[in-house]
């Protein structure tokens, strides 16, 4: 009824604009544009990506050498292999404990790089490692599913490299109804309480009813040649508490839950390399608090506590649902490179959608960006926007902003 309201509505400014400009020359179908604008179509994209070679960094002095794994010795290796009863676990490490119930297997790792080699299929299980010593965790046909929370759960707080070995399909799932561990977290699907850091040439699909995709309470950063789908029905897809690096790879991510975020970064972003693409088809959340105050929370296919800065790349956002935002910024974006297209198609019953909303600055000196919004402002900034000199393309309308280097 309320989308018959609306097209009724519509029909009834059309015919105004239209009567009052049949005796001027008024272009009538600048002015229909106006109105009719489709938006740019954003779709998950499993499809390959042409990426230059992973050159991993060999200075000890850089601040992102030790995110690489090949800088790190792997000569201690413990297999995991789930298929039966209880998985079965082949190498001995001194200083690693490895332990079954069924197929819950937890490891207490005390004896600094370990690669751990997990395979197998499980429907009820998961893997949980405890030790402040950094792990390199070798996905090689892994498919962990737990019913009753995280399929993997690092509550160490030093680096976890997640690899995929070439040509592997990989899948991990948690269930609706987490039972949680006094003291210890489960956010998602796939979490840790440390870096984590994704490689590798194989595929990672993350499925998760209860929590979110993946998420880490330190930074993630993601390597060329990665392909990780995240599928979340509750909360966030991607989140890292202190940052997100994106060097390269394929990411695909669709969220419904109500208030939730495709992806979402409390910490700086930077976006080097890739192909990103986040959909939210969720609604805004109603809360009340324990005062009995109203909360509203709108959903994102990208939130950014702070700064987000994109240098290259190909990214993708759209937010279907009511007062869903492309990208909520609570700081300033940068935009140097790459190609970034938002998309919000929303209704505004208690939020208004939003293609891009910013509480800081927005600039531009790179790159492609477009910006579409059918209900409301394709572009709301609170500070300042600094498009610099030389663009090709620098075209504004009432849903749509267009700007090309």
């Amino acid at each position: 009824m309320k989308k018959m309201i609306r097209y009724s509505l519509l029909l009834i400014a059309l015919t105004f604009v239209m009567a009052s400009c049949e005796k001027d020359d008024t272009d009538m179908d600048a002015v229909l544009a106006q109105y009719l604008v489709e938006p740019a179509a954003v779709e998950l994209d499993f499809s390959a990506l042409d990426e230059a070679p992973d050159v991993p960094v060999t200075d000890e002095n850089d601040s992102a050498y030790n995110d690489y794994v090949e800088n790190s010795p792997w000569n201690k290796v413990i297999t995991i292999t789930f298929g039966g009863e209880t998985p079965m676990v082949t190498g001995t490490v001194a200083g690693v404990m490895v332990q079954a119930v069924g197929n819950h297997v937890t490891v207490v790792n005390l004896s600094g790089p370990v690669k751990f080699v997990v395979s197998g299929q499980t429907t009820d299980g998961s893997l949980k490692f405890y030790g402040d010593k950094r792990f390199q965790l070798l996905l090689d046909g892994a498919e962990i599913s737990n019913p009753h929370g995280a399929a993997i759960n690092n509550q160490g707080s030093k680096s976890m490299y997640v690899v995929r070995a070439d040509g592997s399909f990989n899948a991990l799932r948690d269930g609706a109804d987490y039972v949680m561990v006094d003291e210890e977290d489960q956010k998602a699907a796939l979490f840790s309480e440390g870096q984590m850091i994704f490689s590798g040439q194989g595929e990672l699909n993350v499925y998760a009813q209860g929590r979110g995709g993946i998420r880490s309470d330190d930074y993630i950063r993601v390597r060329p040649g990665v392909k990780i789908n995240i599928y979340s029905q509750a909360l966030d897809g991607l989140r890292a508490n202190d940052g997100i690096i994106l060097d390269g790879g394929v990411i695909n991510i669709e969220t419904s839950g109500v208030g939730a975020k495709g992806v979402r970064s409390g910490g700086p972003m930077t976006v080097n390399g890739g192909r990103l693409i986040a959909v939210n088809n969720g609604d805004t959340r109603e809360s009340t608090s324990d005062e009995g105050l109203a909360d509203t929370t709108a959903c994102a296919a990208l939130y950014c506590d702070t700064l987000l800065v994109i240098n290259g790349g190909t990214l993708k956002f759209k937010a279907t649902g009511d007062g869903g935002k492309g990208i909520n910024g609570k700081h300033h974006v940068t935009i140097n490179g790459g190609a970034t297209t938002v998309v919000a198609t929303g209704t505004r019953e208690i939020k208004k959608p939003k293609g891009v909303k910013l509480d800081g600055d927005f600039s531009m000196a790179g790159g492609y960006f477009y910006t579409y919004s059918r209900r409301s402002d394709p572009l709301d900034v609170a500070g300042r926007v600094n498009v610099a000199a030389g663009y090709r393309t620098y075209d504004t309308g009432p849903k749509v902003i267009t700007i090309a280097y």
